[in-house]
């Protein structure tokens, strides 16, 4: 999960390539949490972070030897599949996401 602290990082990696040591300070002292840097970054995180934790339980799902079954075909979750859960993940839906109701 993405942190302010990650986004602060990023930023402050940024100043300091540009030779800004100054303002990467102010940043790492979590001082400069309003600057444009750091909230571009966090949103960059998150966004990244959620598709990138769709992508992991899709995977988990094809990586699950039950998944596969054991021989008959027919009955494997991956022949009733076909993809699915890959194409959804891929495309921003997250069809193995679990919500307490």
């Amino acid at each position: 999960m993405a942190t302010l602290a990650d986004a602060r990082r990023i930023a402050a990696a940024h100043f300091r390539e540009a030779g800004r040591e100054d303002i990467e300070r102010v940043i790492l002292a979590g001082q400069g949490d309003d600057f444009p840097e750091v909230q571009v970054a966090l949103i960059a995180l998150r966004d990244l972070g959620a598709k990138l934790d769709r992508f992991e339980r899709a995977l988990d799902a094809y990586a699950d030897k039950d998944f596969w079954g054991d021989g008959d075909c027919y009955a494997a979750l991956a022949f009733h599949d076909q993809g699915e859960i890959a194409r959804a993940a891929l495309a921003g839906n997250d069809i193995l996401a679990y919500t307490a109701g």
